[in-house]
């Protein structure tokens, strides 16, 4: 048996610019988080049978993997060229759809178990790569890279991305001390219902190709992230909070983004002591995430008040590993 997990993610700024509509002109710049909640996987050989088992939110039993219906776990076996009759189970710390990238973490985690199944040990970056090989390429998802890359490496990084996909990765020049506060100053509540952020992304892409003011957007966005590098990298962690807002304010120009229900959450966090904020993740629902130095408890008890859930977190420094490997 082989257990794998992989961390899901939050964007700290620049997200989006790592969509190949915006980077393939452009190149993208954006700063993310790997956090301490985990796509898991769970594989094991069936020696005593000849057929695939697949288990997620559905159940599937298939002798050819062209049968499959779960497009990552079918084009990954087929990647891999494995045809052995495999028991595979995922679980997970959250509901998929809440913007925390966890298709590219499942896909992360899956695939590290198929190496170790083969008995091969792959570099963080090749998996990465052949994770975002397999949706972008493959399944054809209107996704960029992020995902993949944080659940791979884990920590909090730079990517910087070139005009051909390429990408530099870069662990944040962050003092310790930094990095603690912003860890225990973000706050994150569940907000909307779980969507598609593969709609979203493509509506996203279609608005900033066909909208000169919508790609004149993307370019605020990315240059906000290197502000919110720039202010990390220097321990302003009061500046970050502020680029959080202005962040917010420049992805509000695209449709579905936000909703009117998550404006006025927004606003009554802004009032009870949030510096700024975002939505995690393609936008319309998910995650709300805050930054608050002071009143924590004052925007904890104003948010609960309203109903939400707040879900506590800690960085993840390791990326996807292995936590059980039975010989």
């Amino acid at each position: 048996m082989i257990i794998v997990r992989a961390p899901l993610r939050i964007c700290l700024g620049g997200g989006g610019t790592d969509l190949p509509f915006y980077s393939s002109r452009f190149g993208g710049s954006m700063v993310s988080a790997a956090i301490d909640k985990y796509i898991y996987i769970i594989l094991e050989r069936r020696h005593f049978y000849d057929e695939f088992l697949i288990r997620y939110s559905q159940t599937e039993k298939v002798k050819n993997i062209e049968e499959l219906k779960h497009e990552r776990v079918r084009e990954a076996l087929k990647l891999l060229n494995i045809t052995d009759p495999l028991e595979i189970t995922s679980l997970a710390d959250v509901p998929a759809g809440t913007g925390l990238g966890s298709s590219g973490a499942f896909l992360v985690a899956l695939l590290k178990a198929l190496h170790a199944y083969k008995k091969e040990d792959v570099s963080s970056k090749r998996l990465a790569e052949e994770a975002a090989y397999i949706e972008m390429e493959i399944l054809k998802e209107p996704i960029g890279k992020q995902d993949q890359y944080m659940s791979s490496f884990g920590g909090i990084l730079h990517l910087d991305i070139d005009t051909k996909g390429n990408i530099e990765v870069n662990h944040l020049n962050s003092s310790y001390s930094t990095i603690e506060e912003i860890e225990n100053n973000i706050i994150m509540f569940k907000v909307g219902e779980p969507r598609s952020a593969s709609d979203i992304l493509a509506n996203q892409a279609k608005e900033a190709e066909s909208e000169e003011s919508k790609m004149n957007q993307m370019h605020l966005i990315k240059d906000i992230g290197k502000e919110i590098k720039d202010s990390l990298e220097k321990g302003d962690t009061k500046r970050f909070g502020q680029w959080l807002h202005v962040h917010w304010e420049a992805k509000k120009n695209f449709k579905k983004m936000t909703s009117p229900e998550i404006d006025k959450i927004y606003e009554i966090a802004l009032q009870n002591g949030a510096l700024g904020g975002k939505i995690v993740g393609a936008g319309g629902g998910g995650f709300l995430m805050l930054y608050c130095e002071n009143k924590k408890e004052k925007l904890r008890e104003a948010l609960e008040n309203l109903g939400l859930k707040e879900m506590a977190f800690k960085f993840d420094l390791e990326g996807c590993k292995i936590i059980y490997h039975g010989r």
